[in-house]
């Protein structure tokens, strides 16, 4: 969905001239991210319903974890910063933001993103692979 959301909007954008192809650097990058987000959320959720296996418990788990503590913790603190890097929505937003935005106290990089979202995919496979073996 990402990648043909894209290409209807610059088929509208071109029009009026506003287009950006997807040689333009960045572009991927922000397509591939944007096809990640929906299954890792997913998946995270499946992997929190493993573990807590009560349907309302699960619901705002995954709530609180893909929602409330991307807003919660700041960037203006150490750990606090380090936590909201570690969720996948602020790994979604490092990769989809330019990298012209403000400086901030505790910045992190491109590749930590990844292995962000790269790690929300793989862990929830274990407590399935756990309760598979039991």
């Amino acid at each position: 969905m990402a990648g043909l959301s894209f290409a209807r909007t610059q088929a509208v954008l071109d029009g009026r001239g506003l287009g950006v192809p997807l040689s333009h650097p960045g572009a991927a990058r922000v397509i591939v991210a944007s096809a990640l987000l929906a299954p890792v959320c997913a998946l995270t959720g499946m992997a929190l319903g493993a573990v807590i296996r009560h349907t309302p418990a699960t619901m705002i788990a995954s709530f609180v974890v893909l929602q409330v503590l991307p807003v919660v913790l700041s960037e203006g603190r150490y750990w606090s910063a380090v936590a909201g890097h570690a969720l996948p929505y602020r790994a979604w937003l490092r990769l989809t933001t330019a990298d012209h935005r403000a400086p901030v106290a505790f910045p992190w990089t491109t590749g930590g993103a990844w292995t962000v979202l790269a790690v929300w995919t793989l862990v929830p496979a274990l407590p399935g692979g756990l309760c598979a073996g039991a």
